[in-house]
């Protein structure tokens, strides 16, 4: 058996988010541009998680190599803006350019959307 050749980067109980995340399930417009590109291309989503410094998204319609954002969040009157942190096949990970307020993020969270029956 071989010793693990790598160092503890953190302590046992100390978190790395200085923000906890809560869960969100609402609809989001997601205006998203790439590196290159002039414009925003607007895409329906999903917002899994939130926090006051960023969130994740969920869509299957996002372009390739996606730079910055900003959401259209329903109950906010303005957009939100972000850089991406992290890009999968379906996910954004967006960090937020300024911080929202706790109360708008529990806000925000506590949205839920209306099964069809």
């Amino acid at each position: 058996m071989q010793p693990k050749r790598h160092a503890l980067t953190q302590l046992g109980e100390a978190g790395r988010r200085v923000f906890p995340r809560r869960d969100a399930n609402c609809p989001v417009i997601t205006h998203a541009r790439g590196r290159k590109e002039d414009g925003h291309v607007a895409v329906p989503s999903w917002l899994v998680n939130l926090s006051e410094d960023g969130c994740l998204v969920t869509s299957d319609h996002f372009p390739k190599a996606v730079h910055d954002v900003y959401l259209v969040i329903p109950g906010l009157k303005s957009r939100v803006h972000g850089k991406v942190k992290g890009q999968g096949k379906y996910t954004l990970h967006v960090e937020f350019t300024t911080l929202l307020a706790a109360d708008v993020v529990d806000r925000i969270g506590r949205i839920k959307t209306m099964a069809k029956r």
